[in-house]
């Protein structure tokens, strides 16, 4: 993809963006839920004296939360192209459906990795190193690119995306509750990508690092691969 292509692309995505509303709000949405929380943080700890021992957690979530509205704005905005049949059209452009796929994700990405980044830097609730900071980030950022790849291969259009959107953020705070049981039930959150992220960041470890990003690459790969198959 030459760069004129690809800052073309970039211009068309950023006005397509910015004159959704829906999109809009999904990129205003985690600003309002980082200082938001900041700004309450004080009468929630008197609230919930016990909050502090979670601190690790709460930004895994968040960061987490944050990170998937990266996902879902390309989402969307490729929803909007489906519609449209603009992946009929990119099969006779001089670039593969792979390389358009690749500018996309990255996209998601970066705007996944500066949600969840904003999060940590915002609320520096936690005694982390920058660099822990940005690997935390990285982490939360993981399940955006899944959670695109999934909506765009199985939503027709934004009502479903809606829908997949509630149940992702269900299943991705879901696992948290591990954290809460003391008994051998709390393993059977294992079976969730963000159960090992959320450990990871709790419980730093080497182990627990390598499943989170094992686990979400599978599925990553498995989810490129049903979409793959959806539009041939």
């Amino acid at each position: 993809m030459k760069p004129i292509t690809f800052l073309h692309l970039l211009k068309n995505d950023v006005i397509n963006i910015l004159r959704d509303k829906t999109l809009l709000m999904m990129l205003v949405l985690p600003l309002l839920m980082i200082f938001g929380l900041k700004a309450s943080l004080s009468a929630l700890n008197e609230l919930l004296p016990l909050l502090p021992n979670y601190y690790s957690l709460l930004l895994a979530i968040l960061a987490t939360t944050s990170a998937l509205l990266g996902g879902y704005i390309i989402a969307f905005v490729m929803l909007d192209e489906k519609d449209e049949n603009v992946f009929t059209v990119i099969r006779v452009m001089p670039f593969s459906i792979s390389l358009f796929m690749a500018y996309r994700l990255l996209l998601a990405g970066f705007w996944a990795f500066c949600f969840a980044f904003l999060t940590f830097l915002v609320l520096d609730i936690q005694n982390y190193s920058l660099s822990e900071k940005l690997l935390y980030s990285i982490f939360c950022s993981q399940t955006s690119l899944v959670a695109l790849l999934f909506i765009v291969t199985f939503a027709n259009n934004k009502i479903e995306g809606i829908t997949f959107i509630k149940a992702i953020n269900f299943f991705s705070v879901l696992p948290a509750l591990a954290f809460f049981i003391d008994s051998s039930w709390k393993h059977i959150f294992s079976v969730f990508p963000f159960y090992w992220t959320y450990r990871a960041i709790q419980e730093p470890n080497f182990l627990w690092i390598l499943i989170s990003i094992f686990s979400h690459f599978i599925i990553f790969l498995v989810g490129y691969y049903l979409f793959l198959r959806k539009i041939e």
